[in-house]
């Protein structure tokens, strides 16, 4: 099979015949999409000497399942799935994934949906999802989105919207972006602080803030516009729960492996909401499997707008 991969050590990722993915007791699947997230190419810098190769990039993928795991009932051959494949990864024509994994959650592709579109969804969205739920978010409240264009931002702000939360949007460079997703007030940091500039228009505090861009030392001015009793989600693992608590703010950092909603009930949600409306995959960018470098780059530099999706098979 064709895939994008490590081969060796020290090598960047390229395009290489490898063996199709061993699937003693899994599902293999023959993957038609593969969603691209920032983390992909936190993984391959993170590779080692002692990391198993070849390494296939990727973990959302979108697909058919080519021969079902022996023993369950779930999937069938034939059956159009989605989910998370670390262990096997996504750019790839074909990928492995075994049943009950809770890191590797699948989920059924309802009808009407693309396998682009449920590629998109898994890791952004369930990242959101689960932000959203620490946050206790209900109608009327005010949430802060920090970084509320990316992937997983956008997926948040039209959540919060539906659940009837007031959103406050900061962003860097696409207001506009922002406000067509269903943000109520945006702040874009070309324009100043966004801290100083969240707290003069809510002097009392807000209730939540979900941050997804900023590190340790940055993240602590969330507190000047929370107002005591409210809740802070870091997806960058930066926000230190005892100094928060310390101020009466509840802190919890979140990512897609500690994340309660990575499951196959979390994907079947997110589907849902994909099908009536709620959320939209904000597709900005596809390419075949040739170009998979290629976008990655230009989403490590902050040059793709939108989802990015590789195109690996044709529709089944």
């Amino acid at each position: 099979m064709r895939a994008f991969a490590v081969q060796r050590f020290g090598e960047a990722p390229a395009i290489h015949d490898l063996p199709m993915p061993a699937a003693k007791g899994a599902f293999l699947i023959r993957v038609g999409c593969a969603g691209v997230n920032p983390f992909d190419s936190v993984l391959v810098d993170r590779l080692t000497a002692t990391s198993v190769y070849p390494f296939v990039v990727g973990a959302d993928f979108a697909g058919v399942v080519e021969r079902a795991a022996p023993g369950q009932r779930e999937f069938q051959n034939g059956d159009r799935i989605f989910g998370i494949a670390r262990t096997h990864g996504a750019y790839a024509e074909y990928t492995a994934v075994a049943p009950g994994v809770a890191s590797e959650p699948l989920a059924r592709i309802p009808d009407g949906i693309t396998d682009e579109q449920a590629a998109a969804l898994p890791i952004p969205g369930i990242t959101a999802l689960g932000a959203l739920e620490l946050m206790h978010a209900v109608s009327g409240q005010r949430i802060v989105i920090m970084g509320a264009t990316g992937g997983v931002g956008g997926y948040a702000v039209q959540m919060a919207r539906a659940r009837g939360a007031h959103v406050i949007a900061t962003v860097r460079g696409d207001p506009d972006e922002a406000r067509r997703l269903g943000a109520e007030e945006v702040y874009d940091t070309n324009d100043g602080d966004v801290f100083a500039a969240v707290h003069a228009a809510h002097p009392d505090g807000v209730d939540s803030a979900f941050d997804l861009v900023d590190g340790a030392d940055t993240i602590r001015r969330v507190a000047e516009f929370l107002k005591p009793g409210g809740s802070l989600v870091s997806t960058r693992y930066a926000a230190d729960e005892k100094w928060f608590a310390e101020r009466r703010i509840t802190a919890h950092n979140i990512s897609s492996m500690t994340n309660a909603l990575s499951s196959t009930k979390g994907l079947s949600e997110l589907a849902r909401m994909l099908v009536d409306g709620t959320i939209t995959a904000r597709i900005g960018t596809t390419v075949g499997l040739d170009g998979a470098g290629s976008v990655l780059d230009q989403l490590r530099r902050g040059k793709v707008q939108g989802k990015a999706i590789i195109r690996i098979s044709p529709p089944a």
